[in-house]
């Protein structure tokens, strides 16, 4: 009897376990890299990034990022490494 409680105790618990890292809690998640974000995107079709600026970055990326299905997220660290790009060359 004191083996079976302690084994739906057990099975209990990991249950709860199990329940809290499935939900939907908000996961700390860093920014994604713009240079990664581009080399795994975007060189498909470019091989190097175009040296332009912001105006033209962001109307680049807008129409983009529909035809990579890129989320805003990408999107904004694409245009970030695009305008550090420009300022680079």
């Amino acid at each position: 009897m004191k083996t079976s409680l302690c084994f739906l105790v057990c099975l209990f618990m990991c249950s709860l376990l199990s329940v809290g890292s499935l939900s939907g809690a908000p996961q700390a998640s860093k920014a994604p890299d713009g240079e990664e974000v581009y080399k795994t995107n975007c060189t498909r079709c470019h091989n190097t990034p175009p040296a332009l600026n912001e105006r033209q970055s962001r109307v680049v990326v807008a129409h983009m990022r529909v035809r990579a299905n890129l989320t805003q997220r990408d999107a904004n660290a694409v245009m970030h490494y695009l305008a550090e790009n420009a300022r680079s060359n």
